[in-house]
C-alpha cells in the first residue's frame, strides 16, 4: 500500500490540531515564535529549546567543531577558549606493555591513550593541550614528543 505524501501531511495537521484542541499548544506557540528569528543559529537554538533538546546531544552527527563554533559566534554565544595546562610530574606508572598513568603536582591523574614510547620521569614539567575533536595531548618538553591522554581524576 502506497501512502500519499499529502495524506501524511493532512494526518499530521489533524493530530496537531487535535493536540491544540486539548490545550497542548505551548510547543507549537514556541515553534511559531522561533520561526520569526532571522539569525539561523539563534533560530536553531530556539527550536532546540522549544522541544526540550539538550545542547550536547549526540544526535548532531556530521557537525564539526569548527562549524559549531562558527554558528555559536554568529548567534552571539561566546565561550572561553580551552587553556593549556602545565604541571610537574610526581608519579609515573607503566604496567608491562601498558600505557602510562601520570600523576601531577596539582592532583590530576592522566592516562596515556596509545601505546607509544614516551619518556617521562618524576620531576619533568609537562604540558597538556587541547586538540581536534576533544583530544588531549601531553608533551614532555623534550624533543617535542606528544602522546594522546585522557584525564582519569
Amino acid at each position: 500500500m502506497k501512502i500519499n505524501g499529502r495524506l501524511v501531511i493532512a494526518i499530521v495537521l489533524i493530530f496537531g490540531e487535535g493536540n491544540r484542541a486539548l490545550g497542548d499548544d505551548s510547543i507549537i506557540d514556541r515553534m511559531h515564535t522561533c520561526a520569526t528569528e532571522a539569525n539561523e543559529a539563534k533560530r536553531l537554538a530556539c527550536y532546540d529549546s522549544a522541544i526540550g533538546r539538550s545542547q550536547g546531544g549526540s544526535e548532531d552527527v556530521g557537525v564539526t567543531g569548527q562549524l559549531l563554533r562558527s554558528q555559536r559566534r554568529q548567534a552571539g554565544l561566546t565561550e572561553a577558549p580551552p587553556q593549556d595546562m602545565s604541571a610537574k610530574v610526581v608519579s609515573v606508572v607503566q604496567p608491562p606493555l601498558g600505557k602510562l598513568v601520570v600523576t601531577l603536582d596539582n592532583g590530576q591523574v592522566w592516562a596515556q591513550q596509545e601505546v607509544l614510547d614516551f619518556p617521562l620521569h618524576v620531576g619533568d614539567v609537562i604540558t597538556v593541550k587541547h586538540g581536534l575533536f576533544g583530544a588531549m595531548w601531553m608533551s614532555n618538553g623534550r624533543r617535542h614528543l606528544e602522546t594522546r591522554v585522557q584525564r582519569v581524576r
